[in-house]
């Protein structure tokens, strides 16, 4: 969710812009409008706050919902979850009762309780993902807990191979980072705190899940910090942001930006007062974001707009020679608290170190993520250019920084947040990229002034019209760069039953003047697998030629949903582009049967009758003719697949499938009766065939029948 923080000369904020009326307002509403009832509820609380303190206790709520999935596992789970709706309906009452009952200063404290029913929520929920998914789910994650590992025992991990943490934290191949050529980065990707924060729980000895446990403790700690610095009047905003479903998700899957917020956060408090604050306050917001620096490198991209704007309201202040030592000053400290945690293995390997922090930049990966590259990686949209994208995000932070600096303080508020702007750009643009600086955003804006007495550069419009164009440039040639390849799918080889895909053949035809080595992996959805296996088909294609490649699934991890749909994606390293196949679904109907259950014991010889009805994907009957269904039989024993021998539609004793084919109402009919008792029931299950790859889909849920005597 997002909200719009107002700016003021003062740290008090509110999440709507102040409205002064024009006019009196009508009997019975005087007041400010934005404040509750004219002050009915007695005392200046906007309902603004009111309802962001609601909205605080409708998560608190759902957060017994999440937790109660688990009553299963663990009974006494039974307590938090009746505790924490309890506490949410409270912070929901508590917001809406009058200033004389409940000041801002006990509604504050109640927020207190609130975050800390959320913090132990977010903990057991955590334990929970851990306990039923107990595999580490990326790489970097993986990559980070061995790094600290070696660390620990004196061992550089920027010389050393990060393979080995796959299978040691049983990494899925789905959560490798590939390169272009199928190849999966084995390097360490990320400056050393990233791993070093790891090092204080090794040292204790608790190694399970130590890498999760500190990334959802750094969580935690950031929303504590920013529910500290925000206003009283919008601090329940801390509580929101700590239970949405993306940010925890991430903390306890392995995405490690969680490692930075806090650090990030306390960097955002105040920043801009850094020109004249002496002491050891002073030195907090760069040694901060230094450290921030000092985990990954989206941070990197935050810290010029903060000197930028140090620089510009110094000069304000003390003029340019002291404005230009202030911006000096800054970046020397964060720079240097950047280099402390570095500095062992800059000085032991420092071609190595350059090397594993520079990683995302030179590894060549595969494009992936939920910003712009999205059009070519699931339409025809560009792909021709993975290059052209990087350009495209260099060229729009380059504009917006001068459109920072011409028009400050305009975007001040938003300095820790504009980079995630141009990341949206980027061949590689995830989730993480676009959303972990927002909580520091929050608590710049909440937390910064607007400086009197500076305004924007008279010229700074044309400054954002070149901006925009150089921008707009960028982005067309990279969404406009044809694909190398044409690749169409040609056939499909299933698991039946399993209702996944392991074979792939495709048609790939060579639109380049030169030779190319293609590498192929299946997007599903959102979710891009490993590369897949080239079991037939030229390793090297030369110029204009057209071949067929058949491609098997790696694992079982790799095969895509036959009912879902997947589209094939064909990687080149040069030039550096994706090509993509048109999204291959089987159908978009389905089989149901009629009964679904059949209560009871159906006796030896009793004919039971069941219909087969076609249907799309919103349930609607699909009255087509003549369409064959088959309904097969199984018995699922504790042991292991058993024959049955139920006869279905006058045929043999336990065959299976039987066929029967659709009236006009698109309805198949089968009668099924068995000759003996089975100790086990019967399961039966209806789907289609595809009429020209003769491959099953469109299974219908399980009916399942017991035959007795």
């Amino acid at each position: 969710m997002r909200f719009l923080v107002t700016r003021g000369y003062d740290t008090r904020f509110a999440i709507a812009a102040t409205v002064t009326p024009t006019a009196p307002a009508p009997a019975g509403l005087a007041g400010d409008p934005l404040r509750d009832d004219g002050g009915a509820l007695g005392s200046g609380t906007t309902w603004a706050t009111r309802a962001l303190r609601s909205l605080a206790g409708v998560f608190v709520v759902t957060w017994s919902f999440l937790l109660s999935g688990y009553l299963t596992f663990a009974t006494w789970l039974a307590i938090p979850v009746v505790l924490l709706g309890l506490t949410g309906l409270t912070v929901i009452v508590t917001a809406w009762l009058p200033d004389s009952v409940l000041d801002s200063r006990r509604q504050h404290q109640i927020g207190w309780v609130a975050l800390g029913a959320v913090i132990v929520a977010l903990a057991l929920w955590s334990y929970f993902q851990v306990f039923i998914a107990p595999d580490y789910g990326t790489d970097e994650v993986a990559f980070d807990q061995y790094a600290a590992q070696l660390a620990l025992h004196g061992i550089n991990p920027y010389l050393r191979s990060m393979a080995p943490a796959f299978p040691l934290f049983h990494v899925s191949p789905n959560g490798y980072t590939f390169q272009l050529n199928g190849q999966p980065v084995t390097t360490l990707s990320y400056p050393a705190l990233s791993f070093e924060a790891y090092l204080p729980m090794l040292a204790l000895g608790m190694t399970t899940q130590a890498a999760v446990w500190t990334d959802v403790a750094a969580w935690a700690l950031g929303i504590v910090i920013l529910y500290a610095v925000l206003p009283r009047s919008i601090a329940p905003l801390a509580l929101v942001v700590a239970s949405v479903d993306i940010y925890i998700g991430y903390a306890v899957g392995g995405v490690t930006d969680a490692l930075f917020v806090p650090l990030l956060i306390g960097a955002a408090v105040s920043w801009d007062r850094f020109a004249w604050t002496r002491g050891p306050m002073a030195w907090r917001g760069p040694i901060l974001m230094g450290l921030a620096m000092a985990v990954k490198q989206t941070p990197w991209l935050v810290a010029p707009f903060v000197v930028a704007g140090i620089v510009i309201e110094s000069r304000h202040r003390n003029g340019g020679r002291r404005a230009l030592r202030d911006g000096l000053r800054y970046a020397v400290i964060a720079v240097t608290a950047f280099l402390l945690p570095n500095l062992p293995y800059l000085i032991g390997a420092p071609t190595a170190w350059l090397r594993g922090v520079l990683t995302p930049l030179s590894a060549a990966s595969v494009p992936a993520g939920q910003g712009l590259i999205s059009l070519s990686l699931s339409l025809t949209l560009g792909g021709g250019s993975l290059r052209a994208y990087n350009v495209a995000a260099a060229v729009i932070l380059v504009a917006i920084f001068a459109c920072y600096v011409v028009s400050y303080p305009a975007l001040k508020s938003t300095a820790f947040l504009l980079p995630s702007l141009a990341l949206f750009f980027a061949a590689r643009s995830f989730g993480s990229y676009l959303v972990m600086l927002i909580p520091a955003a929050l608590a710049a804006a909440a937390t910064t002034r607007r400086p009197q007495g500076i305004g924007p550069w008279r010229h700074w419009i044309w400054v954002a019209a070149s901006g925009a164009a150089a921008g707009i440039a960028a982005v067309a040639i990279a969404v406009t760069a044809a694909s190398p390849l044409t690749v169409s799918i040609q056939s499909v080889h299933t698991t039946g039953q399993l209702a996944t895909v392991q074979e792939v053949t495709l048609a790939v035809t060579n639109n380049t003047g030169s030779s190319v080595r293609p590498a192929f992996t299946v997007e599903d959805g959102t979710t891009m697998t490993a590369f897949w296996l080239q079991q037939q088909g030229p390793e090297i294609l030369g110029p204009h030629q057209r071949a067929d490649y058949t491609i098997v699934a790696p694992s079982y991890f790799a095969m895509p949903s036959i009912q879902n749909g997947f589209q094939v994606l064909a990687f080149l390293r040069s030039p550096a582009s994706v090509s993509r196949t048109s999204t291959y679904l089987a159908s978009t109907w389905r089989v149901i049967l009629q009964p679904d259950t059949v209560p009871g014991t159906v006796t030896v010889g009793q004919q039971i009758t069941v219909q087969a009805m076609l249907v799309n994907r919103l349930d609607q009957q699909m009255r087509v003719a003549n369409v064959p269904v088959y309904l097969g039989q199984v018995i699922y024993a504790q042991q292991g697949l058993q024959y049955s021998q139920a006869v279905i539609n006058n045929g043999l004793p336990g065959q299976t499938p039987v066929e029967a084919h659709t009236n006009a109402a698109g309805v198949a009919t089968f009668t099924i009766h068995s000759p003996v008792a089975e100790t086990d029931p019967v399961y039966f299950e209806a789907n289609l065939v595809n009429p020209t790859l003769f491959y099953p889909y469109g299974y219908s849920p399980i009916l399942t029948v017991r035959f007795g005597a």
